[in-house]
């Protein structure tokens, strides 16, 4: 009759406690949330959405916000082709280089068809220059150039492509293990998507596998979000934004009450594709709504996401327009399409439905 007693007891103090619920995520400034990771990671990834505004407008910011210079102070883009590592170091720190030749440090990847043109990351190099001469010479940012070198002025054949574009994530992770992690340094590393993902259907090889693969735990991983292709979807995991700040950083969300509804099965920034498993879909949309990720990033409503505007000198410089078009006919055998000033006209241009902005294979 004891046991009894105590077991009717516990049964009503679970009843009186109500049902258990999964812990809430911190949510704080984004730029905060940043900045407390590099107190337990070395590196923070920024997981890029290559040519969304506001993500490009937020890594100004974070930049511009004194504790960067002043805890972090490197930067490895994507966006940067190493063999011009001279001229960008000259630049940010304050030298007079031409344009010209400046433009070659993003115009002259290998990664990017045709070629880097968001004026977000191209505003960054300024960015970082116009902090710079505020600072004393020890204590400026330094950008290193992540993407392998490359001489566009050789390259005839796709297979001259070949070497360069095979070390797209084998050149930055030596990079970083070599100038950051050795030195014990922190940075902050700004790539796509694809170069900063776990999971079954990751690169073996990409950025991230290889860096943990010498230092595990390195990095801490923040995805945006992208919001959802589906209204259900996407009202099943926004009654959750409910006074967060814009920019927020919400993490964890594994363990959380984010984690069903930001990857509920057939849910995604994409549609659902019926050339897909559903097993493979629901994988890959887990990984783009930040569910793989050691935080996710919130700059808004999916309909508010707006593209960043394109480099003009595509379709002013004819001379450069010209050498764009032979690169990308070797890159594909097609043309570049658009990129005119009708494309990039001067009112705000939807993110979505593409999820790119112009960007061209």
């Amino acid at each position: 009759m004891k046991h009894l007693s105590m077991a009717l007891i516990g049964v009503v103090l679970s009843v009186m406690a109500g049902p258990s619920h999964a812990a809430e995520p911190t949510v704080v400034n984004a730029a905060d949330g940043i900045f407390k990771a590099f107190q337990t990671h070395p590196l923070v990834g920024m997981r890029d959405a290559h040519g969304w505004a506001q993500q490009e407008d937020l890594y100004a910011s974070v930049l511009r916000d004194p504790r960067f210079a002043q805890d972090v102070r490197n930067l490895v883009l994507e966006t940067g082709n190493v063999a011009y590592q001279d001229v960008i170091d000259r630049y940010v720190n304050g030298e007079n280089v031409p344009y010209t030749e400046v433009r070659k440090v993003w115009a002259d990847t290998i990664g990017f068809s045709p070629t880097v043109f968001s004026m977000g990351f191209i505003n960054l190099y300024a960015t970082i220059r116009s902090i710079n001469m505020t600072l004393p010479a020890s204590q400026r940012i330094k950008v290193w150039l992540g993407d392998p070198p490359v001489d566009w002025s050789k390259i005839r054949t796709k297979q001259d492509m070949k070497s360069a574009g095979d070390q797209r994530d084998t050149y930055p992770a030596q990079l970083i293990a070599r100038e950051i992690l050795a030195k014990k340094m922190r940075a902050l590393v700004i790539y796509g998507f694809d170069h900063l993902r776990l999971g079954p259907y990751s690169d073996k090889q990409n950025l991230l596998v290889q860096t943990n693969a010498t230092n595990p735990g390195a990095f801490f991983i923040i995805s945006p979000y992208l919001g959802y292709a589906t209204k259900d979807c996407e009202e099943t995991f926004e009654h959750h934004i409910k006074g967060w700040p814009v920019p927020a950083l919400i993490s964890p969300v594994r363990g959380t009450s984010l984690e069903g509804d930001i990857a509920k099965h057939g849910c995604g920034p994409f549609p659902l594709s019926s050339t897909v498993a559903d097993e493979q879909f629901d994988a890959l949309m887990q990984d783009y709504t930040g569910l793989t990720s050691d935080a996710l990033l919130y700059l808004g409503p999916r309909e508010q996401q707006v593209c960043s505007p394109a480099m003009p000198d595509i379709y002013l410089d004819l001379d450069f327009r010209a050498e764009l078009e032979r690169r990308k006919q070797i890159r594909s055998n097609k043309p570049i399409l658009g990129f005119t000033a009708r494309e990039n006209s001067s009112t705000p241009q939807r993110f979505w439905p593409t999820g790119q902005c112009l960007f061209q294979p």
